[in-house]
């Protein structure tokens, strides 16, 4: 080796920096505050109250549901005229709503004999309405009976296969969705997701209606 290779030094590869200005930072702070704002203000938010949902004021024209479980029978929007109907919309696949499921069987228990009221409980095939009725059936069977719940459920032939719409009109996008209708079929709240605590709030807005009911019109 010669004496010029020993006394050259081991050359480091360049590291290339940049250097943020203050522009450029407040920029990025900026628009993370934007985005952070607008995830708040659609995902969290609107969900803590159940009269401030995109359903709420809507009424249904058409309804046809037909039982999945126990010996009901296939109800229609003329059964469901003159009473309170709290429907919750969910699915076997949805863990949410196997969650929520046990506290929609109290509430249901807790307004036994009341003719009044009226909960209705709807199981949703995964991906959509493909209309094999039997492996729903089946599949929510075996769900309850593995909370060991009883809770008569029904599912709604009209309902597109693309996106579950209760009655071909009102959108359901996430699971469970739960709609309160008043006497007259129109949305009064609706609780999208499940968090604890939403069957207390459920049961009093279930109760302002049934007061309602009351008196006369």
């Amino acid at each position: 080796m010669s004496q010029a290779e020993q006394s050259e030094p081991t050359k480091r590869p360049r590291v290339m920096t940049t250097h943020l200005t203050p522009l450029v930072i407040f920029a990025a702070i900026a628009v993370a505050l934007m985005l952070g704002y607008e995830f708040l203000k659609r995902f969290r938010a609107p969900r803590l109250n159940p009269l401030l949902q995109p359903a709420v004021g809507k009424h249904l024209e058409h309804l046809r549901l037909l039982p999945l479980t126990s010996g009901e029978k296939p109800l229609s929007l003329d059964d469901l005229k003159g009473r309170v109907v709290l429907v919750n919309v969910w699915g076997t696949w949805c863990a949410p709503c196997r969650d929520e499921l046990p506290r929609m069987a109290e509430l249901r228990k807790r307004y036994a004999g009341q003719e009044k009221f009226l909960l209705l409980a709807l199981s949703t095939p995964s991906g959509g309405w493909g209309g094999d009725v039997e492996s729903l059936r089946e599949e929510t069977a075996s769900l309850l009976e593995q909370l060991g719940i009883d809770l008569p459920t029904y599912f709604d032939p009209d309902s597109a296969a693309e996106s579950y719409k209760l009655g071909g009109r009102i959108d359901i996008q996430d699971y469970p969705t739960t709609l309160l209708f008043d006497r007259d079929g129109v949305i009064r709240a609706e609780w999208i997701g499940y968090r604890r605590g939403a069957e207390t709030e459920m049961e009093r807005y279930i109760g302002v209606l049934l007061d309602k009911l009351k008196k006369p019109e």
